[in-house]
Parts: C-alpha cells; structure tokens; sequence
C-alpha cells in the first residue's frame, strides 16, 4: 500500500461502503488515521448523500422490553431489498424511550426518566449523554438533535419542565449539550425554530391556510433536506368519506431578505380508513414514504405524487411494526 499514492487511496476508500470502512481502521494506523479523519468522514458522507437522494432507504428503531432492561434494536430498509438488516442491538436501562430522527447517520434517543443516548447503528458506537446538573424537581419533555455545518458540532437540546408545572412555556427549561463537551448549558427559549449554530430560537410562522388549524393535527418532519409541515386535515373530500393529508415544504430566503414561504408538496388522498396514524418518512422526489397503517396496503407504503397511486413495500424481517421510522444516510460520523 506504500507505493500507490495517498490521493489514489482516498479515493478508492471513499467509494466502500461504512461497515467496510469500521473493519479496515484496524488494517494499519495509516488506514486508521485516514478513515477517521474529518475531511474523509465528511466527504464519504456527501457523496452518500447524494446518492440516497435519489433512494428511499431509511432505518426503523424497534424497541424490546425483558425484565429488568429494554433493548433498542436499529433495522435498515431499502426500497430495492426484499430483507429488513438489523444494524445493531443495544441494551438500555428499563424505560419509556422515543427515538429522533436519523442525522448525518447518527440517532439520538432518550428515555422518559431522563437518560439521553446518541448512537452510530453502523459503526456500533454509543455514548449517554452525562445527567443534567439541578434538575432535580424538573421532569422530561422532549429532546432535539442537530448538526451545526458551520463548526461540525452535533447538539442535543432538552426541554424540562417543574414538576408542578402549569402546562404554560414561561416554565420551560431549555439545556443544549454539544457533543465532545462534557457539560449541559442553559438556553433562553422562544418558538418554533432554533439554529444549531447560533443557539439562538426563531419565530416561523405557519402557512395561512393552517393558522387557523388545531396544532394537535399538525406534525413536523424533514424530506430531502427541507423542513416540512404535514397538516392531517380530516377532511372529508367527497361521498366515499376520503381523508387528506397536506404536506407543506419551507424553503428559507436569504440572510438579507429573509422572505421565508411555504409551498405546498404534495396532497395524499385515501380512500377509506383516516390516514392520522401515518406520518411522511423520505422523500426520492417521485415518492414519499409513508410509515403508520393503511388499510388495505399495510404498515410501509410508497406514494407516487404523479400517479397518485399507492405502492406497499413488501419487507420482511421488521422485527416488530410498532417502531419509529425515519430517513437514514450511513456515516463514518462519531457519536
């Protein structure tokens, strides 16, 4: 491997496939420096970016509970595959726990009792978040995850509440943990939108045709890249009582004009059961993957928004149909 040049070797690397990749670091500390060198790891995941794009491959998290702990198990789909992979299994602390969606490869979880965990299911890596210091008479709400482009920093934030709490936003707490630092810090909090990089929430408000709407119906998601506000309107279209779901993607102006906008994506119809227990998963831009039960197709369907046509994944494998499901690109990414 001396003789061939370091350029050619990078390339040739990047071209593998992330288990492949895990393997090769224990081949020689050439390798090993080389694989785990943020320029590759990010490249590498570009480039695999860009190809899922154009794929609907996403990853379900289905949780197992034994006696006196649970195991999450981590299982990648691919539309082209017949058989569900099972990445990884890992054991957890017995808890309630809801799985974020996959970013940059990595998945954060965290438990009702306040365990926070980020995971790499290809690399088989893990790490819980440390506790958060006084938080004792505060209770758990909910996490986010992101990644911050401009440092390269992945970030857990949490929100607590009082114990006695009055349901009201003044009460909430807001705690932000980059990851590599070894401390949570407090955050001042607004609605709805929050940048990674700047800590800093935004107000965004809603498209004109749903301000007026339950929030109860509405539910956030991102497709391909771009935030999107999926409205489950419960509509009723036409005599056969056909339920819709409105999919509206927000596109962000620039740093000068700001002139953010909705546009809507797409409008999925049923024509029987409501469609309220499935949520939108990818997006290849000819289909959207729904996950949630259908009636009549099942618990994995793909939504061609030409044909307007249904098409169920036959998958086999899925340990279990109650799980979370969410798009998922393979990274060389840390946790």
């Amino acid at each position: 491997m001396a003789s061939i040049p370091s350029p050619v070797i990078f390339d040739i690397l990047l071209l593998l496939p992330v288990k492949s990749l895990a393997r090769f670091k224990a081949l020689n500390k050439f390798c090993r420096s080389l694989i785990t060198d943020q320029h590759f790891i990010r490249t590498h995941f570009r480039n695999g970016a860009n190809k899922a794009n154009n794929t609907l491959c996403f990853i379900l998290s289905c949780m197992e509970h034994r006696n006196l702990n649970s195991i999450i198990h981590f299982v990648t789909v691919r539309d082209y595959d017949e058989l569900a992979v099972v990445e990884y299994s890992t054991p957890v602390s017995f808890d309630s726990y809801n799985v974020l969606p996959s970013c940059n490869g990595l998945v954060c979880f965290y438990g009702l009792h306040g365990g926070v965990h980020v995971c790499n299911p290809s690399t088989k890596e893990k790490v819980r978040l440390p506790d958060i210091n006084d938080a004792e008479g505060f209770r758990s709400l909910s996490c986010g995850f992101g990644f911050d482009e401009m440092s390269g920093e992945y970030k857990v934030l949490k929100f607590l509440e009082p114990l006695e709490a009055d349901h009201f936003v003044d009460d909430l707490r807001v705690e932000i943990f980059t990851m590599g630092n070894n401390s949570w810090k407090t955050i001042s909090f607004s609605v709805v939108s929050f940048d990674v990089g700047s800590e800093i929430f935004e107000a965004i408000s809603p498209p004109e045709s749903v301000s007026g709407k339950n929030w109860y119906n509405m539910y956030l998601v991102e497709l391909r890249g771009e935030l999107c506000l999926v409205d489950f309107d419960y509509e009723i279209l036409d005599e056969e009582d056909r339920k819709r779901m409105d999919i509206w993607m927000f596109f962000k102006g620039n740093t000068v004009e700001k002139q953010h906008k909705w546009r809507l994506q797409a409008t999925i119809v049923h024509p029987s059961e409501p469609i309220d227990t499935t949520r939108p998963v990818a997006f290849n831009g000819e289909e959207i993957l729904l996950h949630g039960f259908i009636e009549g197709l099942g618990h994995l369907n793909c939504y061609n928004l030409q044909t307007g046509c249904f098409r169920p994944l036959k998958t086999k494998g899925i340990p279990s149909q109650c799980c979370h499901a969410s798009h998922h690109v393979e990274s060389l990414f840390p946790s």
